[in-house]
């Protein structure tokens, strides 16, 4: 008889382990992650999408804009602070996990009793020790499904702060795109004007000799002075908005107030050359939206709150935890962990909510309403996303137009100058006609400055709204 129970002693652990793994199994099986809702985009006639790149920054081939987004995106504040918001919901992820895994704590317990005389019985001394040392171990069954919800939520989360991450790092990149150009853009500028300034200052000395002579009354010679003045008042204004676009773009590198004060943005390739970036290719897809990171953000946060109402649900249900001591236990330390002490227990429990069924019901309420939310978010989302397509490839179809309107536009008043020159050259013409084919020149190259960097910031829109820039089939 003493066999008998001394095997069924022995047995009792496994039996205890064979549940804790059958509860595992339950738990791996529970929750199931839902599709986002689909949505009726349009897509493109082509059959072959573009290829996706995401460092389309590179598109434009200039070393300089590609050290500057790569120290904006190791450096900037906004991408510094998104990436801690990834490592804060992995953390909960992390912690998520673990409460589907049994805790095992090992400890050693002492305490002494005194017990009462009232209850003492005879023989019983007065005073006693109690030691125990060994394992205990706690597991919540997660039958029902909430804990696999809970970490769920948790995964889904992760996988929306990583794309947000990546939304700061798409808007930093083409922040940083767009104020450099601006930056080139200016620089073209100011040349420009400091040479038209010189021209205005020909025609004014020349036109002022033609005053002194009586050739040109008063007002044609105030004309020509106020003309110049406006150059010449407009020439600090680009310089000053030129230092400004220098602390823009320093800002957004994440430099030093002291960086900001000694360390001037370098410069790379004209204006002109960076223009002569990859066109757009026809038959862009709107399955290239999918990959907008704020689009996958979104879809990340409905899956999250969709996780999160099967989590309020499972607490209708009761919860059912097993724990589980494995050791010694002995009125003597020194004796704890002898063969003799060997102690060990299983215990299980159930636990139903009763009074706080109307809790759990607004919860589950509570729940629905933001998965809803999230819902709508989500598709709001992916309609802005092809809004802001539509615009940007318009807006750069814009762009591209007026600058081969403008380019058009320079040629021509550069034939004019050249044809003036060779005019005056032969004394066919006179200098203040010559002048004139020279400022109306510079006014185009002004105007051609603005139209390259309009184009510019147009590509950068696009591929921002695109989620990145594509290659071509077979490029």
């Amino acid at each position: 008889m003493t066999e008998r129970n001394n095997n069924a002693d022995a047995m009792r652990p496994g039996r205890f382990a064979l549940t804790l793994a059958a509860a595992l199994v339950l738990a791996a099986c529970a929750g199931t992650p839902k599709a986002p809702p689909q949505m009726d985009l349009p897509k493109a006639a082509e059959q072959t999408a573009p290829a996706a790149i995401t460092e389309w920054w590179h598109s434009f081939a200039d070393p300089v804009l590609d050290a500057y987004v790569a120290e904006a995106l190791a450096h900037n504040s906004d991408v510094e602070l998104a990436a801690a918001r990834v490592r804060q919901s992995r953390g909960a992820l992390a912690a998520a996990r673990t409460n589907l895994l049994p805790t095992v704590d090992v400890g050693v317990t002492g305490a002494r009793v005194r017990t009462s005389d009232d209850t003492r019985q005879a023989g019983q001394p007065r005073y006693a020790n109690n030691f125990s040392a060994g394992f205990t171990v706690a597991y919540e069954i997660d039958l029902f499904g909430r804990l696999a919800a809970e970490r769920e939520v948790a995964a889904q989360n992760l996988a929306a702060s990583q794309y947000g991450h990546e939304v700061t790092r798409s808007a930093t990149a083409a922040q940083t795109a767009r104020a450099y150009f601006t930056l080139l853009a200016l620089d073209a500028d100011e040349r420009l004007y400091a040479g038209e300034l010189k021209t205005r200052d020909e025609l004014l000395a020349l036109q002022k000799r033609r005053f002194d002579a009586g050739v040109i009354g008063a007002y044609a010679y105030a004309l020509v002075e106020a003309e110049r003045a406006s150059v010449a008042a407009a020439l600090p204004k680009i310089r000053a908005a030129r230092e400004q676009a220098e602390v823009a773009l320093s800002l957004l590198l994440g430099r030093s107030p002291r960086e900001l004060a000694e360390r001037l943005p370098e410069r790379g390739s004209p204006v002109d050359v960076l223009v002569r970036a990859p066109e757009i290719p026809a038959g862009l897809h709107a399955e290239l939206l999918q990959r907008r990171p704020d689009v996958r953000a979104a879809e990340a946060q409905l899956a999250a709150a969709s996780a999160n109402v099967e989590a309020a649900r499972a607490r209708w249900f009761p919860s059912i935890s097993l724990t589980g001591f494995f050791g010694g236990a002995s009125t003597s330390l020194s004796d704890v962990l002898d063969g003799a002490a060997r102690s060990w227990n299983v215990a299980g429990a159930i636990a139903q909510p009763l009074v706080g069924l109307a809790r759990v019901s607004a919860d589950v309420d509570q729940a629905k309403a933001q998965r809803d939310q999230a819902e709508l978010t989500y598709r709001q989302a992916a309609r802005q996303a092809y809004a802001d397509a539509l615009s940007s490839l318009s807006a750069a179809r814009g762009a591209r137009d007026a600058l081969q309107a403008t380019e058009t536009l320079r040629d021509s008043r550069t034939r004019v100058y050249e044809l003036a020159a060779k005019t005056f050259g032969a004394g066919q013409t006179s200098r203040l006609d010559l002048l004139d084919a020279e400022r109306e020149r510079l006014e185009s190259e002004r105007q051609l400055v603005t139209a390259r960097r309009d184009r510019l910031t147009s590509l950068v829109d696009v591929y921002q709204s695109l989620g990145g820039g594509w290659q071509a089939p077979g490029g």
